[in-house]
């Protein structure tokens, strides 16, 4: 499963893993794998994070029976915000809201 971030049916579209979109939304203050904001409060959400957010020293990959999780490298966190920043500039320059789901 997977989430993804998007403005509209024809900007660019950001996808992560379950697990990893919950840790984004996480720092972004939301709890919920689906969701909408007006772009000025999803990009002041993604700016305070990048300022706040220590640096991700990312997880290791671990296996429990059938069920692998890859883990997540070092520094995701931080990369994942600023492809969020890139979008919800987009999406505020366009008056959209952002999108994920």
């Amino acid at each position: 499963m997977s989430v993804t971030f998007f403005a509209d049916v024809a900007s660019e579209e950001i996808n992560m893993a379950n697990a990893n979109a919950a840790r984004v939304l996480g720092v972004l203050g939301y709890d919920e794998l689906a969701g909408d904001a007006e772009a000025d409060d999803f990009l002041g959400r993604v700016l305070v994070a990048l300022a706040l957010v220590p640096v991700d020293a990312g997880r290791p990959a671990t296996t429990e029976g059938r069920f692998v999780d890859c883990g997540r490298r070092a520094g995701y966190i931080q990369e994942r915000l600023e492809e969020l920043r890139e979008l919800a500039e987009e999406a505020r320059a366009r008056g959209l809201p952002v999108y994920w789901g």
